[in-house]
């Protein structure tokens, strides 16, 4: 009797410590959410400025002579490149299983890919025909000026190996408690025809040569923008499952308690019993 109380206690002692780090961890991810969602909501107005500007160029673009701004033309054959971005560290529920159960569908053996993140790489670098790992630690110092120094990266790679595609696997945010591992063509951007009528603006040297100059820049943000969705996806996802963890901590404390309860009174109602034998003897 006295081991299993030692035990129940000793097991009360150990959840008590699991539960004060994972509610430390929710602390630190709530915090870095916290950061991270005020940096997306600054980015959604200025790409979503310029969206509508790169689609009032392509609107103007004459498809029908073939003269086509860099972004749009795509490369024959059908080689195809995957930007993967998953997370380094884990403790972050379903986070990266989705992940990986969308790659598993996704990229084929012949394709080449970049892994942004370390569990992605370990899963898949043998399962690509070539795994490209310099950026693999991006979401580490995560700014506008490595995004681009990316996606310069991202278009040399486009030209020189004629990829028919570029195409990024990453968890789109949607809010605080729900996130969705989804894929994104980065490259041949779509053409846009869908726009209401309105009056021809006046493009200095073509529209053509305007949206090559808007576009760069729309893909930096674009990029920023999925990379920042990620991570502030990891964030979401770890502060609820640390906070689902510490909720069953406090439900396994509050049984083993219980227990602990039941055994300490059986204890003393055996001594009791023990010592009115022993008198009445």
């Amino acid at each position: 009797m006295a081991q299993s109380l030692l035990t129940v206690r000793k097991r009360i002692q150990t959840v008590q410590s699991i539960k004060k780090i994972t509610k430390a961890m929710k602390l630190i991810a709530s915090s870095r959410y916290s950061k991270l969602k005020e940096t997306y909501d600054m980015n959604t107005n200025y790409i979503d400025s310029l969206r509508d500007a790169m689609k009032m160029c392509l609107k103007y673009v004459d498809y029908e002579k073939g003269k086509l701004p860099t972004c749009l033309i795509q490369n024959p054959g059908d080689k195809k490149l995957y930007i993967f971005v998953t997370p380094t560290l884990g403790l972050c529920g379903a986070y990266y299983y989705n992940l990986e159960k969308l790659a598993k569908k996704t990229i084929n053996q012949e394709d080449d890919c970049i892994f942004i993140g370390q569990r992605g790489y370990k899963h898949f670098k043998n399962k690509v025909r070539l795994a490209i790992t310099d950026y693999i630690d991006l979401l580490e110092n995560l700014t506008l000026e490595n995004v681009n120094s990316f996606r310069h990266f991202l278009d040399n790679l486009y030209r020189e190996n004629s990829y028919s595609a570029i195409y990024i696997i990453y968890t789109k945010y949607i809010n605080s408690m729900s996130t969705t591992a989804t894929i994104e063509r980065l490259l041949p951007l779509r053409g846009v025809r869908n726009l209401p009528d309105s009056k021809e603006p006046l493009f200095e040297g073509g529209s053509i040569k305007v949206a090559d100059l808007i576009v760069p820049h729309y893909l930096d943000a674009l990029i920023y923008r999925y990379l920042l969705e990620s991570e502030i996806s990891e964030q979401t996802s770890r502060k609820n499952s640390m906070e689902n963890a510490t909720s069953s901590a406090d439900n396994l404390i509050y049984r083993l308690r219980l227990d602990y309860n039941k055994l300490r009174q059986q204890k003393i109602t055996q001594e009791i019993t023990e010592i009115v034998s022993g008198s009445n003897n």
